[in-house]
């Protein structure tokens, strides 16, 4: 008789699958009991009573208690995304120091920068020169300065200790629903039964690649996230293709290895701050662009994420740096071009041709033939949730429409009843920076209130948001009728 296996099991009330700062803020907002940035002072203090009481067995309410597991094939929180920021050697982070997982308090970074004496570790960003912040005391006390890698990292490990979980590291292979439940199986064959499962799986798609360099060979067309493996010492002169910030970074990394580095944008590198308008992230114009956003129809919102988001942009911080690296001339910058194959040579070499955009016809006439020892792709990505296995799974066996790439998922983010999205996958709802911390920490409040993690704040007896003056009253005391008698 054949040797039987069995299948390990196990069950949990919410499954994260996806072990980054979304899934990290999904967490967070789950087992938050409610967030300082929502509650007045006085609804804090309610709040507080009623936990206490509720704590002390004397009556109260609090929030429910939910077993979380989080899948991840990485050993550790953060992991992926740890590896693309040490992949390009990134010291400080694009988003302000008010954009983390911690779902309590927008100020949490700060504080924990402050306790350690870390405060080295943010940098100013610019943005308090921004006339159109000046009225935002976020300025002030340093909300928009950027944090270093290190300091987020260690920030985010620290956060994910104290929130309650069972970390698995393995892959997410399958997933059907069964009744009210949802069975998702690992690799290894686990299969975790879960009332809810929320998928926060990052950027899914397939690398953009120029369509008149499709042709060069794939040993000299090399991807960004690739370059680990595949950038060698004798690729002396790079081309590095795209006009975002991952170009800019990709372009730094290698003039650091001591390349020459040539870095072409089919347009001219904008310089902004984030990679969206200030207004998305400034909490008095912020929910109106949302609401604004939401209330399209899809394909209106589809495009609006690309145009929001312009193609990319690179902050000032990284653009000063470019110009110096220019004037040593180790860099030039070739903007406004779409670069063209022509050959390549017996001696590794990669000819390439500098079309000039159409739109500037002086520049139209020169062309620039140069050889490259390779190229590196860095043009971002088209959106298709379909790429990942994972999500393919997931849309064969509880079907949803796609759009532009993305699932069309409702207005709580859920795929399925209970099923949710968040992070990148979720940006068709969420808005253009859906990808980012800021909408990922939006989004987790989202999938925290669809499953009334919240709701014992509004309950008529001891909720923060009830009658605020309840948790004052005893049992004994007689009711205004009783009194005007």
């Amino acid at each position: 008789m054949p040797n039987q296996t069995k299948t390990k099991k196990k069950r949990c009330d919410v499954c994260i699958i996806g072990a980054g700062p979304a899934g990290l803020a999904t967490l967070s907002a789950i087992h938050e009991p409610y967030s300082l940035d929502s509650l007045t002072n006085t609804q804090v203090s309610n709040a507080n009573a009623s936990m206490k009481k509720r704590y002390k067995g004397t009556g109260g309410v609090g929030p429910s208690e939910k077993k979380i597991c989080v899948v991840d094939p990485n050993d550790s929180w953060l992991g992926g995304w740890s590896e693309n920021f040490a992949r390009l050697g990134i010291k400080f982070l694009r988003s302000p120091a008010m954009a983390h997982p911690d779902h309590f308090d927008m100020n949490a970074l700060l504080a924990y920068a402050v306790a350690n004496d870390r405060e080295d570790e943010l940098i100013e960003s610019g943005c308090a020169q921004i006339r159109e912040l000046d009225g935002l005391g976020q300025t002030q006390f340093g909300l928009w300065k950027l944090p270093s890698t290190s300091l987020f990292e260690d920030f985010c490990i620290n956060l994910a200790r104290q929130l309650p979980h069972d970390y698995i590291k393995d892959i997410a292979v399958d997933l059907i629903q069964h009744e009210n439940e949802y069975i998702v199986t690992l690799a290894d064959g686990t299969e975790i039964t879960s009332e809810s499962v929320v998928m926060a799986l990052g950027p899914t798609g397939t690398p953009v690649i120029p369509p008149k360099i499709c042709d060069v060979p794939r040993d000299q067309l090399i991807p960004w996230n690739r370059m680990q493996e595949n950038l060698k010492s004798c690729h002396e002169v790079v081309l590095v293709v795209g006009g975002g910030l991952t170009a800019v970074q990709t372009a730094q990394h290698c003039l650091r290895r001591g390349k020459r580095v040539y870095l072409c944008s089919r347009r001219t590198l904008i310089e902004r701050h984030f990679d969206i308008e200030h207004c998305w992230f400034d909490k008095r114009s912020a929910n109106k662009h949302i609401s604004d956003f939401y209330h399209q129809p899809e394909s209106r919102r589809l495009a609006d994420l690309r145009e929001v988001r312009g193609g990319g942009s690179v902050p000032p911080l990284y653009m000063n740096d470019l110009r110096k690296w220019n004037k040593t001339g180790q860099l030039t910058l070739v903007e406004k071009v779409e670069p063209e194959f022509l050959r390549s040579t017996k001696d590794g070499k990669v000819w390439i041709s500098m079309v000039y955009n159409q739109e500037d016809s002086r520049e139209k006439k020169e062309k620039l033939q140069l050889a490259f020892d390779c190229i590196i792709l860095a043009c971002g990505i088209k959106p298709d949730c379909t790429i990942n296995p994972f999500v393919r799974k997931v849309l064969e066996n509880v079907p949803i429409r796609t759009v532009g790439g993305f699932p069309s998922v409702s207005v709580d983010l859920e795929w399925s009843k209970n099923l949710f999205v968040v992070g990148a996958l979720a940006s068709l709802n969420v808005g253009p920076d859906g990808g980012n911390v800021m909408g990922a920490r939006r989004a987790a409040s989202i999938v925290a209130n669809a499953l009334e993690c919240k709701s014992w704040l509004r309950q008529e007896e001891g909720g923060a948001l009830s009658n605020p003056f309840q948790l004052f009253w005893d049992e004994d005391s007689s009711s205004s009728d009783s009194d005007s008698e």
